[in-house]
């Protein structure tokens, strides 16, 4: 009779805790976006996000003396449509978030590159293979959360071609722009988004020297056509730290940064998280050069 008592308290006690608990998350998040997911209770928990097809364990961590909150960043795909169920778990208790994809009209930017990365020779081939191993590797990697919002810009330079926009190389169609391209000198200084670990630092045939730092949950910061390297993998950075040097190495017209943000694996416009609160719905991130083209249009040489 007392164990039953006993039982029977427990499970009031987490009922309790769980109809207690606040969760945060958006309603509606435009494609290609990241959001951010949170559940805060007054006491110890661990919070289970199920979203896409991966579930994520997240300890709570401490926010003040009655307040604990466990977070995760999480991403809408550029081609997303309709309503996305998120599944959390909190002390137990499972219930169901849904999350709607609002449509982004994605513009086009028309480029003109060296042909031999448009059609790459067969003595690449065996490079590219590897690049594509070495970073989805890299991309697989789940770590305990160390990004924090809002992110730091790495260089002070505007967005010369923006995330998500269809490609065109040398008049051939090609998969849809995963990076934001940022204006920035040769041998400028790239810092650091956020808290992390670097998980890649190589030369690539299509990125040219390029890093990758992981900030933990899967979120994963890249800096591409980098001069030189400031990093190695393994070593931890801070945010703002140099982690390399702005260039033109790999498939560019001019030296730039080209910024990635992955999140579980998913590409995400970046700058809407260097805002506080970060936007989640609207359009595409604008070009310094959009007050001068067509619309639809993107002629970044970048």
């Amino acid at each position: 009779m007392k164990r039953l008592l006993l039982a029977l308290m427990l499970i009031f006690a987490l009922s309790a805790n769980a109809e207690a608990a606040k969760i945060s998350v958006p309603d509606k998040v435009s494609q290609g976006h990241a959001f951010p997911a949170a559940v805060t209770d007054s006491a110890p928990f661990e919070a289970v996000f199920a979203w896409r097809g991966e579930s994520f364990r997240v300890q709570a961590l401490r926010e003040a003396d009655d307040l604990w909150k466990a977070e995760m960043l999480l991403a809408m795909p550029l081609d997303a449509r309709g309503q996305h169920s998120l599944m959390l778990t909190i002390n137990g208790k499972t219930q169901s978030v849904s999350v709607t994809a609002v449509s982004v009209p994605w513009p086009e930017s028309i480029l003109k590159v060296a042909p031999k990365y448009v059609e790459p020779p067969r003595e690449v081939q065996e490079q590219i293979a590897r690049d594509v191993k070495h970073s989805r590797k890299a991309l697989a990697v789940r770590t305990e959360k160390r990004w924090t919002l809002p992110l730091l810009k790495p260089v002070p330079g505007g967005v010369t071609s923006p995330f998500g926009g269809r490609r065109v190389f040398n008049g051939k169609p090609r998969a849809p722009h995963k990076g934001t391209d940022m204006r920035s000198p040769e041998g400028a200084k790239v810092l650091a988004v956020a808290d992390g670990t670097v998980i890649l630092s190589e030369a690539q045939y299509f990125g040219g020297n390029i890093v990758y730092v992981d900030h933990g949950q899967g979120v994963v910061s890249t800096y591409a056509h980098l001069s030189a390297f400031d990093v190695t993998p393994g070593q931890s950075v801070r945010r703002g730290q140099v982690i390399g040097r702005s260039g033109s190495t790999g498939r560019v017209t001019g030296p730039h940064l080209h910024l990635g943000l992955l999140i579980q694996g998913t590409a995400v416009d970046v700058m809407p998280l260097f805002s506080d609160p970060p936007h989640l719905v609207g359009g595409p991130t604008r070009s310094i050069f959009d007050n001068k083209q067509p619309a639809g249009k993107n002629r970044s040489a970048r």
